[in-house]
């Protein structure tokens, strides 16, 4: 028992990341400024009374956005902006050092020329920790600045540069990309895509929208809106897809492309869930049919609500030697722990599946992620080429795929295994390494 209570420690002490609050008082900047005119800006710098003295650095980039969006400073080559504030803005102070408990304030200066033209200017205020002998970490805070250049006429204007669907895989979303540029001289905020798809004589299969953007997209900067249709089954054939972007209800710009589709495609499970007690069996089906969960009596200790919902292939982590991903994922969640007795896993497997295993069904297994592990373990496998399911038990929830593979892991579970003190301990250290990484978060302005 010390052994395991000092890994604990150790682990505990390692995978805890530490990281630092700074608190800005004046984290954006929007404001209006006439050609030849000038402004000052004050942000107060703080830390909290139980952080390490910092040293921070503060300079002024170029305003540019992720694809999705987010707000990153430019090194002053990379900041080509037409729009660019950069060089408009001096600060009075570059270096400012803060005991705990302690906050500075520094003051830009933002003076537009007489020449700037129409429209608006932007820049960033980077503000970031300094490593020191007691921190091997930085913590950095961006604050945006909008200047709207007096006097001038705003341009809200866009361009879809490119629209991308992917390859279309039964079981999986489509997901279509639809790549924007601002071509006006104005930021804006609430920009949202539309996307219907319409078959070959023109019918409406499908359409969405995505949530109006939370940042606003900056003149010259590129973003992309990501939008996944509510398609239902289709048959093989071309069907165009048309996207537009709209801010407002205005549309800035529309185009179309073509979505092919070469084997007959349905769509991703419908998350669906049940309450699985001790004292009943109990079966969990999707919607459709496609996916069945089957759960003996006292395969649970405790009344527990498990949920069967879609999980996309991409992020999947790759196959193991010898094996490759098939076409169809899966999540079984509610349970932290292993069920008491197997349950039974019951999948339909799909065109897609059967081509990546070359049109051999005995290829086809079922397999989950182990976590604790790092590994994918594939499960021993009843194929029924006639109504097309793969059936194997399991004491595992989480995420789950079809595999290709002629075997089986090597040591598969077939049952309820039993766990060595040190695993006991990987498994709790794997759960605070989760726990931090969900609750971390970066702090960004929009």
């Amino acid at each position: 028992m010390k052994i395991a209570i000092s890994v604990i420690i150790i682990l505990l002490f390692l995978c805890t990341a530490p990281s630092l609050a700074i608190g800005v008082i004046g984290s954006k900047y929007m404001g209006g400024i006439s050609p030849g005119g000038t402004d000052t800006y004050v942000m107060t710098i703080s830390i909290g009374a139980g952080e390490p003295a910092t040293d921070l650095t503060v300079n002024v980039a170029g305003f540019g956005q992720t694809l999705s969006g987010v707000y990153t400073p430019l090194t002053a080559e990379n900041d080509v902006n037409p729009y660019s504030a950069r060089s408009f803005i001096t600060l009075d102070n570059s270096t400012i050092h803060l005991e705990p408990g302690t906050q500075q304030s520094v003051t830009a200066t933002i003076k537009i020329p007489q020449d700037a033209g129409p429209g608006g200017r932007y820049a960033i205020i980077y503000i970031r920790s300094l490593p020191s002998a007691s921190t091997n970490y930085q913590t950095a805070v961006v604050v945006p600045v909008f200047i709207t250049v007096g006097g001038t006429t705003p341009a809200e204007t866009g361009s879809i540069l490119q629209i991308t669907t992917g390859t279309v895989t039964a079981g999986q979303p489509i997901t279509i990309t639809t790549t924007f540029k601002n071509t006006g001289n104005y930021h804006y905020y609430s920009a949202m895509n539309e996307v219907t798809v319409s078959d070959s004589t023109g019918a409406l299969v499908a359409n969405t929208s995505t949530s109006p953007m939370a940042y606003a997209i900056i003149p010259g900067n590129t973003v992309q809106f990501v939008a996944q249709p509510n398609v239902n089954n289709l048959q093989p054939g071309t069907y165009t897809v048309d996207s537009k972007v709209l801010l407002n209800g205005h549309v800035l710009d529309e185009n179309s492309t073509k979505l092919t589709v070469n084997s007959n495609y349905i769509p991703p499970v419908t998350e669906s869930n049940i309450t699985v007690s001790p004292g009943s069996p109990a079966t969990l089906t999707s919607p459709d049919g496609r996916y069945v969960v089957s759960f003996p009596q006292g395969s649970v200790l405790g009344d527990v609500v498990v949920t069967l919902a879609p999980y996309p292939i991409n992020p999947l982590r790759p196959a193991p030697s010898g094996a490759k991903l098939g076409a169809t994922s899966f999540e079984i969640t509610g349970l932290a722990g292993l069920l008491n007795k197997d349950a039974t896993v019951q999948v339909k497997y799909s065109a897609d599946d059967l081509a990546a295993a070359g049109g051999d069904a005995s290829q086809l297994k079922l397999s989950y992620w182990d976590a604790v592990q790092g590994q994918w373990v594939i499960l021993p496998t009843q194929v029924n080429t006639q109504d097309t399911t793969l059936t194997t038990t399991t004491n595992q929830l989480g995420i789950w795929a079809v595999m290709v593979s002629s075997s089986t892991s090597a040591g598969s579970p077939a049952s309820t295994p039993t766990k060595s003190p040190l695993t006991v301990v990987l498994s709790i250290a794997a759960l605070a390494i989760t726990a931090i990484i969900v609750t971390g978060r970066a702090k960004m302005w929009k």
